[in-house]
């Protein structure tokens, strides 16, 4: 397997294990997210260049409703430049 056919394997797990639980407040399932943004995001490159240029205009569109105060930002991976985002800091 290919460092991106594992990347794409690790975030649909991800995904999938680790969405917080369907409420009145959440406006999308892990599940729901991969399939409206990050599977579009590979087959479309219209679709992509707006998700890159205005994420928020697209989750808007798509009914993904953003807490208060919180920004999403989408960087690109090529055949050469993978990004790899770790999660916040926890510790002390």
């Amino acid at each position: 397997m290919n460092l991106l056919s594992a990347l794409d394997s690790f975030l649909n797990n991800f995904y999938d294990s680790f969405a917080p639980p369907v409420s009145p407040d959440c406006s999308i399932t892990a599940h729901g997210f991969y399939e409206s943004v990050i599977i579009p995001a590979v087959q479309s490159p219209q679709f992509r260049e707006r998700l890159l240029k205005d994420p928020q205009g697209v989750f808007a569109e798509i009914g993904i409703v953003l807490p208060e105060g919180v920004e999403v930002k989408f960087v690109e991976n090529t055949k050469d430049v993978v990004h790899i985002a770790i999660p916040p800091y926890v510790g002390e």
